[in-house]
């Protein structure tokens, strides 16, 4: 009996052994697998980032763009006195009417956030600076998109367009080389010159000079502060990018 207890003993200890073998190895091969996904994750995360960034320089273009042509209609009123000899002046005020809405999401962090798994990424402190990066994404978007439609769209755009030109000298070259780049934007240009004077005679009416001075202040003002948050989005994401990036090489 005493011999076939300790062979019962040795055959349950064996079996245990077994399991916890089967089991580490599951947990190995489970343990690999989500290393593997979560390369893939970190992958996908950096090209996200990239789009992210490149999607914010472009929009610092069309900003620095507004800051420049407001700076150089000032310089040009102060110089001439007024809105006289507005040629080159016009398109750069029709410019004025532009602003940019930046698309960028982080697609695969929000798809890893919906489906739970940012748990997948290891370093603890990257994982809750991305959750964190998401959600002040979407309030910087939001932001803009306020600012745009509140603040450029209804109240500097109605009076531009009534003041302006811009189906007679349309946009600058500057600005029509980003809708070339970026959209399939076409533009139909009047030939009737008439409509300079007409603009003229209005922009230089005493109330209209004081509120097209004004718009012009304003529109610098909302390109200035908008390149200020899309900088510090820039910087941000650049962050994110290195400690992905090292979380990548250290793989």
């Amino acid at each position: 009996m005493g011999k076939y207890f300790k062979y019962a003993v040795g055959e349950i200890v064996l079996v245990v052994i077994g399991i916890l073998i089967a089991l580490q190895i599951n947990n190995w091969n489970e343990g690999n697998k989500d290393k593997k996904q979560e390369q893939v994750y970190l992958k996908n995360l950096k090209d996200d980032l990239k789009g992210i960034i490149e999607s914010y320089n472009t929009a610092n273009i069309v900003e620095d763009i507004i800051l420049n042509q407001s700076s150089d209609i000032i310089r040009h009123y102060d110089l001439n006195q007024g809105f006289y000899n507005m040629d080159s002046i016009l398109p750069k005020i029709n410019d004025l009417t532009v602003r940019w809405g930046v698309i960028a999401s982080p697609t695969t962090l929000v798809e890893m956030i919906n489906s739970g798994q940012t748990k997948l990424i290891r370093n603890t402190n990257l994982r809750k600076d991305l959750v964190a990066f998401n959600e002040q994404l979407q309030l910087w978007s939001t932001n803009t998109i306020n600012n745009n439609t509140n603040l450029v769209d209804n109240m500097i755009v109605p009076e531009i367009m009534k003041l302006g030109t811009l189906s007679l000298k349309g946009y600058s070259d500057e600005m029509e080389a980003i809708f070339n780049n970026y959209s399939y934007s076409k533009f139909i240009h009047s030939t009737d010159t008439s409509l300079s004077t007409i603009s003229l005679d209005q922009l230089n009416k005493p109330e209209q000079k004081l509120n097209i001075i004004n718009l012009i202040n304003y529109r610098h003002t909302i390109a200035s502060l908008q390149k200020g948050v899309n900088n510090s989005i820039i910087n941000r994401v650049n962050e994110l990018l290195k400690s992905v990036e090292t979380e990548l090489n250290n793989d």
